[in-house]
């Protein structure tokens, strides 16, 4: 359910119009900056502490960071999927296509936003050991302001390792903005920043609460689990300024780093999967919260609808989704047809990610199989089938960006594992067969279904629609095709479904005509064997993990970054582009088009930083 986090924002504006005696709240919000908190009059008090930390986690509820940017355009295009394909001026084509450039607002935007948070936790690091009740306090008083201390610290080293994610070496402050400060700066190398990264979070993670949380506030285990993935980041490979990418020669001792994070996090016992792979995201639309494997996420609430404080995932990375029974949805976040087709059709993560079909207004699900459709498929996990239907979410959604779960967990430690011991351990593997063992639903109750027309009809002048009910289970769906002399001649599964304990009703109505029949089976899981992997290689183990995490993370920000430390971003595009072509040679594919190597690993430094600090310079070739 929805917690006092998510009201961060109406609370700090509140306090800014209270704090002061001003006549126009709107005019302060728009030109006091956030280091009043640094005055005397602040951080008198455990809320006001409080407040000022809130503060700090506002800035990941922007859409310049992960109500839009972050997830939905800077993890595009990739060798699974892409913004839609075609060619505007608009920033969220622009910069998953890789045209956009250092005039680009979108870059500024993320790039400020990220350093207001940096300085928003500098503020908070430099007073809390400053207020009276941190030293001479009561035991209470001391763990709450430490707990906040910690928050501050890990969130700074998260917004740096976004910063280095995105933009290599950067501008490394760490210390609060003051008056009249000089603040045109050279970058620091981003191993060096990675230092001062792992120190924070290993800092946080010693003064973070232990147990599982009730909100979005950020734990121990989740710090650490975030410290891993940074960590892999640093041991893999990125752009240099000389336009080569490059790993460190002792890249193996950040997986050491990764590998022991890892082990307290899964030591800690308080993480598993959802059984159910579909349920976790149909929760996640309804706003239950799941600490057991959502580990670190980001809160959005708007009572009032408004984007800057709603998400445009629920929109955005939605199925197309025409307004009438469900709320419509763009379904900009296209699927790639290769990367449906790399799956096991028994894996349900495949259908429940990927929607091969469009919502009308009467919430039936049209296919999207002829011509060229399947081009249009889309991100599926966040339908609006599932979301609340609120007025308010119209538009964007409340529904928090999920930034790491614990299956992510379990296969960097698959990662770190075979790369460590130079090939797949037990730890290895019973960490990716746990999460494939999910994602086929052996630990869920029910099945998937197939649907076979049996009658073709007569007299059909337009498509009949089909229906799927009953079975005990959800998501089963079928279209047709094409019709000729009034028959149906082409029919399609379009979702196989999930969790039917018996075989469902199939009923084909409409179209003018008559007689058409369809019936559902159940189709039996893979099994254990089928579904755990043995017996492989180092390389062959390392493909495994590259692909599963495809299946599993699709969608959620992660993709573009795992293809660049892995130095395989430009290989992919380039052979997603090639096989995308031999699929179909009009395939739309822009990134085929515009990447380039040496470029595109990184983004260009925001025009409106170079123009007022002319020492930090550019990235190669932009």
């Amino acid at each position: 359910m929805k917690t006092n986090i998510y009201i961060s924002k109406i609370i700090l504006a509140g306090l800014f119009c209270a704090a002061i005696s001003m006549s126009s709240c709107k005019k302060f919000v728009e030109t006091e900056p956030y280091s009043y908190f640094t005055s005397a009059n602040f951080f008198s008090n455990e809320d006001e502490a409080y407040l000022a930390t809130l503060g700090i986690y506002e800035v990941m509820s922007r859409p310049q960071t992960y109500g839009q940017s972050i997830p939905m355009l800077y993890d595009n295009d990739t060798d699974i999927s892409q913004m839609d394909a075609a060619i505007t001026a608009d920033a969220f084509r622009a910069i998953p296509h890789y045209y956009g450039t250092a005039e680009t607002d979108n870059f500024y935007q993320t790039w400020s936003s990220l350093y207001t948070g940096i300085d928003r936790a500098n503020v908070v690091i430099e007073k809390i050991p400053e207020m009276p009740t941190y030293s001479s306090g009561t035991q209470a008083q001391k763990d709450n302001l430490n707990r906040m201390l910690g928050e501050a610290k890990f969130l700074r080293g998260f917004y740096f390792s976004e910063l280095v994610r995105f933009w290599g070496d950067v501008p490394f402050k760490l210390t609060s903005s003051k008056a009249g400060e000089n603040f045109k700066v050279e970058r620091t190398d981003r191993y060096v920043i990675y230092e001062q990264i792992f120190k924070d979070m290993r800092e946080a993670a010693a003064l973070l609460p232990d147990k599982l949380p009730t909100d979005e506030r950020i734990n121990k285990w989740a710090a650490k689990a975030m410290l891993a993935r940074v960590a892999l980041m640093a041991g893999g490979y990125s752009l240099r300024q000389t336009a080569l990418m490059e790993r460190p020669a002792n890249y193996i001792d950040y997986y050491k780093i990764a590998q022991q994070e890892i082990n307290d996090v899964i030591n800690s016992k308080l993480y598993k999967l959802n059984d159910d792979f579909t349920k976790l995201f149909k929760n996640q639309c309804q706003f239950i919260l799941e600490p057991t494997e959502n580990m670190f996420e980001v809160a959005f609430f708007s009572n009032l609808g408004n984007s800057s404080e709603n998400s445009l995932g629920g929109n955005f990375l939605s199925v197309t989704t025409a307004q009438g029974v469900y709320n419509a949805s763009l379904g900009r976040g296209r699927a790639l047809r290769l990367f449906y087709n790399s799956f096991n059709p028994k894996d349900i993560r495949r259908d429940f990610s990927i929607a091969t079909f469009r919502i009308d207004a009467t919430g039936q699900k049209v296919q999207l199989f002829t011509a060229r459709l399947d081009e249009q498929w889309t991100s599926a996990k966040w339908s609006r089938e599932y979301q609340t239907d609120a007025v308010t979410e119209r538009n964007t959604t409340s529904i928090n960006t999920v930034i790491l779960r614990y299956a992510d967990v379990l296969l960097m430690r698959a990662e770190v594992e075979n790369e460590i011991n130079n090939g797949p351990n037990s730890l290895a593997y019973e960490a990716i067969n746990e999460v494939r063992r999910r994602g086929f639903g052996l630990n869920a109750s029910g099945s998937q279904v197939s649907i076979t027309l049996n009658n073709a009809g007569t007299g059909y002048t337009s498509m009949p629609v089909v229906t799927v009910t009953g079975g005990g289970g959800s998501g089963a769906a079928a279209g047709v095709t094409t019709l000729a002399s009034g028959r149906i001649t082409g029919f399609v599964t379009l979702s196989a479904g999930w969790n039917y304990t018996s075989a469902p009703t199939v009923t084909i109505t409409g179209g003018g005509g008559t007689g058409a029949t369809a019936t559902a089976a159940l189709v039996p899981k893979a099994t254990a064997d089928q579904v755990n992997l043995a017996g492989l290689t180092k390389d062959q183990f390392f493909d495994a993990v590259q692909k599963e995490r495809a299946f599993e993370l699709n969608f959620e920000g992660t993709r573009r970054t795992d293809l660049i430390r892995w130095n395989i971003l430009a290989a992919r595009i380039k052979k997603t582009a090639d096989d995308l072509r031999a699929y179909r040679a009009n395939y739309a594919y822009p990134a085929g088009t515009f990447f380039r190597t040496g470029q595109h690993e990184l983004y260009p430094i925001p025009l409106n930083e170079t123009d007022v600090n002319k020492i930090v310079g550019q990235n190669p070739n932009y």
